[in-house]
């Protein structure tokens, strides 16, 4: 299967909230790793550092509504969703005598603030995947596009300074200190003074006496815009008025295979 390079640089009826098939799946030996999310109903438990790495673009996302880790599984035999824990212990049941895989459980699901839904897989760089997982990822593919949720696979980056990486963990702890610190910001002064001249986050902090730490939550409200997919938020970072926007924060489409 042909896979593009990462640019780094039908169940109609599926209630939005269903967390379907386990709401906390089952380690199988393996440590669970927990985070917190809103958009995810609060705390969740992920399997990987790179399921987490996804939550946290997910929650940073402002188009994704809502998100489930693990919601459901697809039995590709009889091609069709296992929306709970009944219905796949069935279908295990039912293909026991078969050999090869039958089922395929989605990373997460998602639902976006038009309306519009997705499913997606989770890897590391340079654990892609074999032939033979690739092909189990296309046969489930077809299985949740039919039901309305087509997949999608993100890379999670190797290098552990990537700045998407830096970053997304920098913008998810600003969505909870906005409440804490967002009011007591000179916003209207910060916006005049970016829109006279480019300012970076070392020249913003030293004019105004802030620290850097509150930088990300500028970002987050759409006051501050920047390059923060190919950028780190640090000193040298370049700033622009963003005027509500939040495209900045567009960042799934930056690890998508």
């Amino acid at each position: 299967m042909t896979r593009a390079s990462p640019t780094y640089g039908r169940r109609g009826q599926q209630h939005e909230g269903n967390n379907g098939i386990r709401a906390v799946s089952s380690t199988f030996g393996k440590a669970k790793r927990g985070t917190y999310s809103e958009k995810a109903g609060g705390d969740i438990n992920v399997e990987s550092d790179p399921e987490r790495f996804a939550s946290h673009l997910l929650s940073i996302d402002p188009r994704v509504k809502s998100f489930h880790p693990q919601p459901f599984s697809v039995d590709l035999l009889d091609q069709r969703l296992l929306l709970n824990r009944e219905e796949k212990r069935e279908a295990t049941l039912r293909h026991r005598g078969v050999p090869g895989v039958k089922i395929y459980t989605t990373d997460f699901s998602v639902m976006c603030t038009d309306g519009l839904r997705y499913t997606i897989e989770v890897k590391s760089e340079g654990y892609e995947g074999d032939y033979l997982y690739w092909e189990k990822i296309q046969r489930a593919r077809l299985v949740l596009s039919a039901n309305g949720y087509p997949l999608r696979t993100l890379l999670f980056p190797a290098n552990t300074a990537h700045p998407i990486r830096t970053n997304a963990r920098l913008l998810k702890q600003a969505l909870h200190q906005i409440d804490t610190y967002f009011d007591r910001l000179p916003i209207d002064r910060i916006v005049r003074r970016c829109e006279q001249e480019r300012l970076t986050v070392g020249e913003l902090c030293r004019d105004f006496q802030l620290s850097p730490g509150l930088v990300p939550i500028l970002l987050v409200k759409g006051v501050l815009s920047a390059n923060v997919a190919h950028r780190y938020i640090n000193g040298s970072l370049e700033l622009f008025p963003a005027y509500g926007d939040l495209s900045h924060l567009f960042l799934l489409e930056e690890v998508e295979l």
